[in-house]
């Protein structure tokens, strides 16, 4: 596997984890910056998670 994929795989779960700490953090504090943004950070970790998983599919066929 090259060093690119192997990137992607260790980046793109990291980066959904991250999205979804802030909108539980966010969900904690249930101030006004979470009440603006919490459907926008919904979109963004249901994105990240279908790209996550498409191209961890892409790559364990490709490999």
């Amino acid at each position: 596997m090259s060093t690119l994929s192997s990137w992607v795989m260790l980046l793109l779960p990291v980066l959904v984890a991250t999205v979804l700490l802030v909108g539980l953090l966010g969900f904690v504090r249930n101030g006004p910056w979470y009440q603006r943004h919490a459907h926008t950070l919904m979109k963004m970790r249901v994105g990240l998670q279908f790209l996550t998983i498409a191209l961890l599919l892409a790559l364990v066929a490709l490999s």
